[in-house]
């Protein structure tokens, strides 16, 4: 997977320099015992030969994989360019996904290929792909990413993360779940991928404060004369190595890291411009239905969606929890703690203290990108609100959107001073002369931090939504997939098709599974008359489920290379977690949603849709 522009605290590690450096220290490793077996004595010079062959072809192999891959991935899906416009749709969509997986190039070189390939294979013209990459939803997203730069540029998360920690106490149940709302909250606002690059360096900042000197205070230090073997012993102490902790700690470090990855997941799910997948969803049910009401907004999607949000993190908090600290820790939550308990409690209270005194008084370019920040909320949530005129009504119907009043947040960010303005009226010597202040944020820093990767890769997702349904891909699946559960209710077809999804986005980014899967619910809740939120929701969020594997999700990837957790960690959480949250999203859907949206009926706007496209009156209900 990629991972963010953000520059990781020293905290973390870079997993691919890590494994890259294993595979070539194994093979000096290789070449010594080669060597050292070369002589008479200890094997004879054939057999030597041998083995050095075995090795090279092997590093032969794995040195030359991506470029045999990137041949050999649309090589063997070929075939599928003669089966006309749905198969040429289908081989891009699997031949980027290889190519993601893999890793073959670049993440956001994989981003260009519906560019590339949708054009000459005559699907969708360039006119109309090009635009996507930056279409009015991706620009809403470009916004959330300016503001959470300007965020981590004056370390306002850092304020409100430790301030919140001092409310919610430093128990290991709390401290995770104080955890969990802080995560979970910032990531309403910006990407699940930036809220965990933000948090997940605290995290394990705050582990570090808290368990290196456990570490060195349960080592038994011995005696030893060599004082250079001291000072890397003190060196090594200074880092987080959970193999040296009690079974216990490194259970809290397992759970922490794994609930910010978590928290940053579902509290995407909250807001609907805050990830990929809640984008797709609205820049689809704005060109399918266009100038009609069908009741998504900013604020009924919250309305919608923060009471299950609730209740995924209630779910992560008490499966992590379970699966790595055990029953018996969840049963003495509420139990007075021991002296002991107690002496960790205040030391991990000393902790968090000790680093938000570090940070001093709150500065001016805090308060400023706050301001900004809440006026920028608050423009998304009163544009149309649904329930009173929201301030969009004031322009022409069309004309302005969410992405409108975020770039006015955005501008702000540059031209606002990041220090108080230097002012005469303000000044003690009233000689000395004005000096300009720099901004919040300048464009060094954004070329430098920005994540440009993400954007190509929404863009692609917009793009390869557009192709599914233009080539009538989207038709096809909906069509053979009504035809395989037709004769289930429309409940059971919406969970098999919430399984569906969940499962397919573990394996690809979020982004290409909504982008694939949301044109499809749209087509096949047209098919069984049912109404278009019905299918299209889950599919929405279901893709945000990815909890199981590092490769899924670049939030994931971050808390993955700590080092504090293992794949099958992730895995066997993941699975457990992924069930419950499709629990939690079917009686969602068919209980508060049903209601809210007024599901038990066939729309008005989806009745004049379906006679727009086929000429013909549709009377579902």
């Amino acid at each position: 997977m990629f991972f963010l522009h953000h520059n990781f605290h020293s905290s973390c590690f870079n997993l691919k320099s890590l494994c890259y450096c294993m595979l070539v220290s194994h093979d000096l490793f290789v070449v010594s015992c080669i060597n050292a077996s070369s002589f008479p004595s200890f094997q004879s010079p054939s057999s030597n030969l041998k083995m050095s062959r075995r090795y090279g072809w092997f590093d032969e192999i794995r040195t030359f994989f991506p470029t045999i891959w990137l041949i050999l991935a649309p090589l063997i899906l070929s075939p599928l360019l003669f089966l006309g416009q749905e198969g040429k749709c289908t081989f891009v969509i699997l031949t980027m996904s290889c190519y993601w997986v893999a890793e073959v190039v670049p993440l956001a070189v994989t981003s260009f290929i519906p560019m590339i390939a949708l054009p000459f294979l005559g699907i969708v013209g360039i006119k109309q792909v090009a635009p996507k990459y930056f279409a009015d939803t991706n620009i809403v997203f470009f916004n959330s990413l300016m503001l959470s730069l300007a965020v981590e540029e004056c370390q306002l998360h850092k304020r409100i993360a430790l301030k919140m920690l001092t409310y919610v106490g430093t128990r290991p149940h709390w401290l995770m779940a104080g955890f969990m709302i802080i995560t979970s909250f910032i990531s309403l606002w910006i990407s699940d991928t930036a809220c965990c690059a933000l948090m997940a360096p605290i995290a394990y900042a705050l582990l570090e404060e808290i368990m290196i000197p456990k570490m060195r205070r349960d080592k038994k230090i011995e005696e030893i004369e060599n004082t250079k073997v001291l000072e890397n012993e003190e060196i090594e102490e200074r880092k987080l190595d959970t193999s040296k902790l009690s079974a216990r700690d490194r259970g809290i470090c397992k759970c922490m890291m794994l609930l910010v990855a978590h928290a940053s997941l579902i509290g995407g799910t909250g807001t609907i411009n805050s990830t990929g997948p809640n984008l797709i969803f609205r820049d689809n049910i704005e060109k399918n239905f266009p100038n009609e009401d069908h009741g998504i907004s900013y604020l009924s999607w919250m309305a919608f969606a923060i009471p299950p949000m609730i209740f995924y993190m209630f779910s992560s908090w008490f499966i992590v929890q379970l699966q790595f600290l055990g029953p018996r820790h969840m049963m003495g939550m509420f139990k007075k703690p021991t002296e002991s308990e107690k002496e960790e409690e205040e030391f991990a209270r000393k902790a968090v203290l000790k680093s938000y005194n570090q940070l001093g008084p709150m500065t001016w370019a805090e308060k400023s990108t706050l301001v900004i920040f809440l006026l920028a909320v608050l423009s998304w949530i009163s544009s149309d609100p649904k329930v009173i005129p929201g301030w969009s009504d004031l322009f022409k119907k069309g004309y302005v959107t969410d992405s409108c009043s975020g770039l006015v947040a955005v501008f702000l960010l540059f031209i606002w001073p990041k220090n108080k303005p230097d002012l005469r009226m303000f000044r003690k010597d009233k000689n000395r002369a004005s000096v300009r202040q720099e901004p919040l944020i300048d464009w060094d820093c954004v070329r430098r931090r920005f994540p440009w990767s993400i954007i190509l890769l929404l863009g692609a997702g917009f793009a390869i939504s557009e192709a599914v349904k233009v080539s009538g891909l989207s038709t096809l699946i909906a069509y053979n997939l009504n035809s395989t559960i037709s004769s289930l209710p429309l409940f059971g077809m919406q969970v098999i098709l919430s399984i569906v999804v969940v499962v397919m986005t573990e394996f690809s980014t979020n982004s290409a599974t909504a982008s694939i899967f949301i044109p499809i619910s749209f087509t096949l809740a047209e098919s069984v008359c049912a109404h278009p939120l019905y299918f299209s929701i889950p599919t929405a969020i279901g893709p945000s489920f990815s909890f199981m594997l590092p490769m899924a999700t670049p939030a994931n990837a971050i808390v993955y290379e700590t080092k504090t957790i293992r794949m099958i960690d992730m895995v066997s959480c993941g699975v457990l977690l992924n069930i419950f949250c499709i629990v939690i999203t079917v009686i969602n859907m068919n209980t508060w949603a049903y209601w809210l949206f007024n599901m038990g009926t066939y729309p008005d706007y989806a009745i004049r849709h379906a006679t727009n496209l086929t000429g013909n009156s549709t009377h579902c209900f």
